[in-house]
């Protein structure tokens, strides 16, 4: 008497109905094994900074608000940040007269960060290419004609993952940290700069566990596949029409009349007095042109 083999179907059954996850999972191995061949290219040096032209420094204190020893504690971080972030991070400070009116002080300090950052060939992928430049200005800072405030620069790709509401987090950052000390108000602005240059945001890919995050999906689909191959399925033992008479429903009929009409017109009232931008300076200026022909996003914070 032949005996039926019940796991040998409970196989065949298995790669029957499942076989399309089992699919997706060998395209993640493959892909995840893809992902991590480029990482360790990536930790050889190779897709790092592609531009020699532009200066190695970065840390330009023309207002001379930094010491010896804080100037070199942010050029290690930002060294740290350019890596994790894959774009020039440059931190400027003046002491100059960029205008009373905030229109006068927007356009100059724009000016001043795009052709500082034009005129280095900053990049980390190449000239004038990824990378931002934060100047800071300490023009009569704390005076009631103050023109103290900070400008964001951005190129590249920064240009487009930095927006209004990525700058006006920068200089969120900025001011908490000025609340301590100079060197940590630039240090927080700056990390906050790499963040958005890091196309998985905080985190990064390259600080997770990739097999955790390949082994755990399949190992619950594997389960789930398992707990349902094991459960029959359920019957139906009620319908739409069991609990009515005779088993047929019955359909009232029903209308809605139209009596009257009211329309009431309100008049909403707009204010064509807001712009977008704080009353105390500041704003997005968001792509632009700069005088050297190169294309920019940025904004400033004027305190």
């Amino acid at each position: 008497m032949e005996t039926y083999d019940y796991k040998a179907e409970e196989r065949k059954r298995f790669l029957k109905y499942f076989r399309v996850w089992i699919i997706l999972a060998a395209i993640a191995v493959i892909a995840f094994g893809v992902m991590k061949l480029m990482h360790k290219d990536d930790a050889q040096g190779l897709g790092g900074r592609n531009n020699d032209v532009a200066p190695t420094q970065r840390v330009y204190d023309f207002a001379e608000v930094l010491t010896d020893a804080e100037e070199e504690r942010l050029t290690e971080l930002i060294a740290t940040c350019e890596k994790k972030g894959k774009c020039d991070l440059v931190l400027v400070t003046i002491n100059k007269e960029m205008g009373i009116s905030d229109y006068d002080w927007e356009r100059n300090m724009m000016n001043y960060a795009d052709d500082f950052y034009d005129q280095n060939a900053f990049g980390y992928n190449a000239p004038y290419g990824d990378g931002a430049l934060l100047l800071d200005n300490w023009y009569h800072a704390g005076q009631s004609d103050s023109q103290a405030g900070c400008w964001l620069s951005t190129s590249g790709s920064l240009e487009y993952a930095i927006g209004a509401s990525e700058e006006k987090n920068v200089f969120r950052a900025f001011d908490d940290g000025l609340e301590i000390s100079t060197e940590e108000g630039y240090a927080r602005a700056l990390k906050k700069v790499a963040q958005y240059g890091m196309d998985e945001g905080d985190l990064g890919v390259e600080q997770l566990p990739w097999p955790g995050i390949l082994v755990i999906p399949v190992i619950v689909a594997i389960i789930y596949a398992l707990v349902n191959m094991k459960q029959a399925p359920g019957k139906d033992t009620t319908t739409a029409t069991t609990y009515v008479p005779g088993g047929q429903p019955m359909m009232r009929g029903r209308k809605d009349e139209f009596l009257r009409k009211n329309v009431t017109k309100v008049k909403i009232e707009t204010s064509s007095s807001s712009s977008g931008r704080s009353s105390h300076g500041g704003g997005s200026y968001g792509h632009h042109v700069s005088s050297g022909g190169h294309s920019h996003g940025g904004g400033g914070h004027r305190r």
